[in-house]
């Protein structure tokens, strides 16, 4: 015999409880994300967009060039430049570029990812690379 208070006696109450969950799960999701900070950006140098076309042509060069110059990354030290994309999977559709940028003076490389639109999403380092103090 079922109790109609009972969570598991009254379909409505489940239901409740599972959308509740659901719920608190979007809300910690959506706090998660609400903290995290785009990167510093700062004007760069003259001929910081034109070496990164040189490295690899891409449409999102000045705002990843203004991402290395808020993180102090000196145009001098770029070693090189590739660029990832991610395409959604069911449009095809480009949803992201990460510029890896390998600086001369240490391994690995300093990754600035942008979305579709090029607007900067954060600033990491891997592979043994190192952020400049001020970008961490």
């Amino acid at each position: 015999m079922t109790q109609p208070n009972h969570p598991r006696g009254n379909p409505s109450a489940t239901r409740l409880l599972r959308n509740g969950g659901a719920t608190f799960a979007l809300f910690l999701v959506l706090t998660a994300c609400a903290s995290l900070r785009p990167p510093p950006m700062a004007v760069p140098e003259t001929a910081m967009v034109s070496t990164l076309e040189r490295f690899s042509p891409n449409p999102c060069n000045p705002a990843v060039a203004s991402v290395l110059a808020g993180a102090n990354v000196p145009l001098s030290n770029i070693r090189s430049v590739a660029y990832g994309l991610y395409r959604d999977e069911i449009t095809g559709r480009i949803i992201r570029y990460d510029a890896w940028v390998g600086l001369k003076d240490q391994p690995g490389s300093i990754v600035v990812t942008v979305d579709d639109t090029c607007r900067p999403i954060q600033i990491y380092a891997r592979e043994g690379a190192r952020l400049p103090v001020a970008a961490r």
